[in-house]
């Protein structure tokens, strides 16, 4: 398993989601023995999260005092957005379509691998979504 740090990532996803709690986004930081990680989630209804995921412990929203936040930032119902995501030197920032949607400080991971991801919301068969044009490079450069 490949170790990053200190990186910003992005990649488009394509959105065809019938489901406005359908969500999806970026997970860095995912620590190989025990499955700890970040992640930036959205949702094509304008809400999202910055959280921090620990083995055996509920998942800690880091925005919004440990809630899903709305941003007027998020086009809704979009049908692509570009995410991206800062993650090092104590820093997480999320970002959709270049704008900066929030930023968080906490350094208890600090390296790990790095992941996309998707999943239903209210509706299971409701989540359609394809991702494209990844890419990462080092902060900073």
């Amino acid at each position: 398993t490949e170790t990053y740090e200190n990186v910003h990532m992005e990649v488009t996803v394509n959105n065809n989601s019938t489901d406005p709690t359908a969500a999806f986004g970026i997970m860095c930081n995912q620590q190989p023995v025990d499955s700890s990680f970040y992640y930036f989630a959205m949702t094509p209804a304008g809400e999202y999260a910055i959280v921090k995921a620990s083995i055996a412990l509920s998942d800690v929203f880091l925005t919004n005092n440990d809630k899903w936040a709305t941003s007027d930032a998020i086009t809704q119902n979009a049908s692509s957005y570009r995410i991206g995501a800062d993650c090092g030197n104590g820093t997480l920032t999320f970002y959709v379509d270049g704008k900066q949607i929030d930023s968080v400080s906490d350094s208890t991971y600090t390296s790990g691998g790095v992941g996309l991801f998707a999943w239903s919301g209210e509706e299971p068969s409701g989540t359609d979504v394809t991702f494209d044009d990844f890419v990462m490079t080092k902060l900073g450069q």
